[in-house]
């Protein structure tokens, strides 16, 4: 299959503001892919499961996409579902590069391997166990609490490994939930500085 013709499925492809931890204000481009392997109960996007959400597009088409959303704006970031999944990850991250995109990604680390040439940022936001060479590569880790589950002991111990550690309430429709809110309070607070609170500032501000 030449690079033409290889096709991705996509869900939603959007301009707005990073809502969440380190970019948090800044306008960029949202590519989501369809479907995830995990099947997460509180995943706060559904459209990703949704068949009539699927699209196949080629990277010409997803080009083109994001230049009548925002002919300016020259940030993406590949989301979902999960990216990691998209067939050929590898080809749509150096067609991006190729054309001038800085490119971001959030990945909860499973579904294939990470991208070679890499993204130019990583956001791995773990929901299962994974191996310690998904932590050194990411720029960011996002970890989302519920108001039970997790261990608040091992996100302890990864913000004394890792620089820059997040944790996020889990979403109770367009507010965090206020006992995972607390939760996640209470956890930040005890790190001292090691940890920072991202709440989904999209949400708050009614944009997606």
């Amino acid at each position: 299959m030449s690079a033409d013709d290889q096709l991705y499925p996509i869900c939603d492809m959007f301009a707005s503001l990073q809502g969440e931890a380190t970019w948090s204000g800044r306008p960029m481009l949202f590519i989501r892919a369809w479907g995830c392997p995990l099947a997460c109960a509180w995943c706060d996007e559904p459209l990703h499961r949704d068949p009539k959400a699927r699209q196949l597009l080629s990277r010409h088409a997803i080009r083109t996409a994001l230049q009548h959303l925002a002919p300016e704006l020259r940030a993406v970031v590949l989301t979902g579902g999960e990216p990691l999944a998209l067939p050929d990850l590898s080809g749509l991250v150096a067609d991006l590069h190729h054309h001038g995109y800085w490119v971001a990604m959030e990945s909860s680390g499973v579904g294939g391997t990470l991208p070679d040439p890499p993204v130019d940022w990583l956001t791995l936001s773990p929901k299962t166990p994974l191996p310690d060479t998904l932590y050194h590569a990411a720029n960011e880790i996002k970890w989302v609490l519920g108001a039970e589950g997790g261990s608040t002991e091992f996100i302890l111990a990864l913000a004394n490994r890792h620089p820059n550690v997040w944790v996020q309430p889990r979403a109770h429709g367009n507010t965090p939930d206020p006992a995972a809110l607390a939760r996640c309070l209470q956890l930040t607070m005890q790190a001292n500085g090691r940890l920072r609170l991202s709440v989904q500032m999209h949400k708050y501000i009614g944009i997606r």
